[in-house]
């Protein structure tokens, strides 16, 4: 996957760019000889339920019993180890980012039958999500139709890839007499005009980080999806009760809202966007406040912005203990208790959606705040020393 985002995304922003093609190459040739190593030596080395890696990742034993909230669940022997649950967030997160790259290199080649490409990789998309679903709930038999969903929806994508990808190829001119092996003449100047073309971007954009700062980005949202999924979700019941229905809607919505993404953006939309609103004017024509506005203040707004957030969320677990004393008259023991613990960490939940509503108010108290924070934290030695 690694391979493909880096590909379009080069694709898109330096098309002339030639000097670095070995960097993909070793990366795949890598992958499969490390696939193929470990399918011959593997029956060998393991055994039933060894962890991916041999575990490495894992947080100790010790360290997760001793968690507030694994007290109610233990990490059940079939459980996924951290690298299998990387592996997994992999084909989902990086897979939806590499759809969001193809919708982009559509635009820059002006092919719209790229978009379609996009369309085409909307079902594979759902079998990684099939299999993140299966073993969030531990492999269970109640949920044996999850296995065959994934084959179902695999199947469906292979072969809306493939549609996809002839419609990419006929609309560059290809023709199904190129499938002869033995070609008239080796000469022959047919489609050499049209396949250059069709792989030379018609405009481009400005990549706006680096390759390194692009895969430690990706990596650290997958790996941290892992670690919270795999020791998070000790401290709840649901991954310990299947439930068909939780499990169909866990599937249905991460699927339903890239289609929505998309349907938008093809109607001239922007996509899932939160516009957020201006403070003063009223001016529907004028800037909105944005994380760009913070960036203008460079270390002192982002610290600025870190510390309102700070102060934002200090306040969810007295709130969430407090709602819960307001409903069932006693504070949360949420290291003995896993009801207690449950219902508090769905009032952070609630909480943390209801946030999203006063992004612009904690945007303009970062804003606010970023001069003090330039004046007596970032600038606070240098004034020292003009002082002295």
């Amino acid at each position: 996957m690694y391979v493909q985002v880096y590909g379009l995304r080069q694709a898109s922003t330096e098309p002339e760019r030639t000097d670095d093609t070995l960097k993909p190459k070793l990366v795949a040739g890598g992958i499969a000889a490390a696939f193929a190593v470990s399918a011959v030596l593997g029956p060998t080395l393991l055994s039933a339920h060894t962890p991916f890696l041999f575990g490495i990742g894992n947080l100790p034993d010790a360290l997760v019993y001793s968690l507030p909230w694994a007290a109610a669940h233990s990490d059940p022997v079939n459980s996924l180890s951290i690298p299998t649950w990387a592996i997994h967030y992999s084909s989902v997160i990086e897979y939806v980012f590499a759809m969001s790259l193809v919708w982009r290199y559509a635009e820059v080649t002006g092919n719209e039958r790229w978009k379609g490409l996009t369309w085409g990789m909307l079902p594979l998309h759902a079998s990684g999500v099939c299999a993140c679903t299966y073993h969030f709930f531990y492999n269970p038999s109640d949920l044996q139709f999850l296995v065959t969903l994934q084959a179902f929806t695999t199947l469906l994508g292979n072969i809306t890839l493939a549609y996809a990808a002839y419609r990419i190829a006929i609309s560059n001119g290809w023709t199904l007499g190129e499938l002869n092996p033995l070609p008239k003449s080796q000469t022959d100047p047919r489609g050499l005009v049209v396949e250059v073309n069709a792989a030379k971007p018609l405009l481009t954009y400005a990549a706006e980080e680096s390759e390194f700062s692009l895969a430690i980005k990706l990596a650290g949202f997958t790996f941290l999806a892992a670690y919270v999924t795999k020791y998070g979700e000790l401290g709840i019941d649901l991954p310990f009760t299947p439930n068909p229905v939780v499990a169909s809607l866990m599937i249905l919505t991460p699927p339903a809202i890239v289609g929505y993404n998309y349907y938008d953006k093809s109607k001239g939309g922007d996509g899932l966007t939160i516009p957020l609103p201006s403070f003063g004017g009223g001016d529907e024509d004028a800037p909105m406040l944005s994380m760009d506005d913070i960036k203008r203040y460079g270390a002192a707004g982002t610290l600025a912005y870190v510390l309102t957030e700070l102060a934002f969320w200090a306040v969810a677990f007295p709130v969430a203990s407090y709602a819960l004393y307001n409903t069932s008259g006693h504070w949360p023991d949420v290291i003995n208790d896993a009801g207690d613990r449950t219902t508090v960490l769905g009032f952070i939940f609630a909480g943390a959606n209801v946030a999203r509503l006063a992004v612009p108010l904690r945007l303009g108290a970062a804003l606010a705040l970023a001069p003090w924070v330039d004046e007596n934290i970032i600038n606070r030695g240098g004034k020292k020393e003009e002082s002295e």
